[in-house]
Formats: C-alpha cells, structure tokens, sequence
C-alpha cells in the first residue's frame, strides 16, 4: 500500500504540474474584472500539489509494518466500480447527452442504485441540480458546457 500511495501521490503531482504550467498561459493575478482566467485552475492544482507532498510525507513517515494492507482491499472493487463505470458511460455518450443530461441522468442513477433513495427525491434533485448548474453557467456567466446532440436540438431548433 505504501508503494501505491507514494505513486499515486507522484501521478497527481505530475498532473496537477501539467495544469499549473497551463494555468500559467493565462492571467492568474486579479484582473479590473476580477479573477484572471488561469487563477481559479493555478490555484487549485497548487491545492493538489500541496496534499500530494502531505501524502507523500505522511506515508514515508508511517510504520512500514501497518502499511502493508493492499492499496484497495478485496470488497472495496465492487462500490468502486458501481462509481467508475457509470461515470466513464456517461462520459462516452456526452456528444449525444450532454453534461446536463447526462449529470441528471447520473445522479438520479446513483441516488435509486446506490442510495436507495425514494423517487420523491430523486426526481427533484435530478432535474433541479443540473437546472441550477445551467442558469449558473450559460446564463449568468455566459460559459458554455457541453449541452449534447439532445440539448441543442431542444433550444436551439429553427
């Protein structure tokens, strides 16, 4: 476990390091209108470069003898995968769905497979957050986020 944690934490180095030299291509200092267009993702992958060193450290200081317990445990592939797969269906099928679709389709998935949650919440959750998340951001901050074949279609026929 021990080999996998310093790897893992290494991986998300390297990856936050990519994202911090191309947050770096645009402004990430306070701008007339606010925050610069790199400084939200610089400073996040700043965030994740600073808990990688932490796991790094943490793990290199733990007892080697309690750490020899597998990186993911035998019963643990099941949930995960119940995680993953989805997510990677979803994301396959974003040209067609959409982040909108695809996310209420997903999370009111999770919610009756996973959460065994009744459909009076389901249904309100599934509609209502990715309603939100599409006033915030086509609306107000005027971001487009990948609608799908479907999306467009409905709003923007003629």
């Amino acid at each position: 476990m021990r080999r996998a944690e310093v790897l893992a934490a290494l991986a998300l180095t390297l990856v936050a390091g990519v994202l911090v030299r191309e947050a770096r291509r645009l402004p990430i200092a306070w701008t007339g209108t606010g925050p610069g267009a790199g400084f939200f993702p610089f400073y996040l992958a700043v965030g994740v470069m600073v808990c990688a060193a932490v796991l790094v450290v943490k793990t290199l200081r733990a007892n080697p003898a309690k750490s020899s317990a597998p990186f993911i445990p035998e019963r643990a592939w099941k949930p995960l995968l119940i995680v993953i797969l989805p997510i990677v269906v979803m994301l396959s099928l974003m040209d067609y769905l959409g982040i909108y679709i695809g996310g209420a389709l997903y999370l009111g998935g999770y919610m009756w497979l996973v959460g065994r949650h009744r459909w009076s919440a389901i249904i309100p959750v599934s509609v209502l957050v990715p309603l939100a998340l599409f006033f915030i951001f086509e609306r107000w901050f005027l971001l487009p986020m990948p609608g799908g074949a479907i999306l467009e279609y409905l709003l923007y026929k003629r």
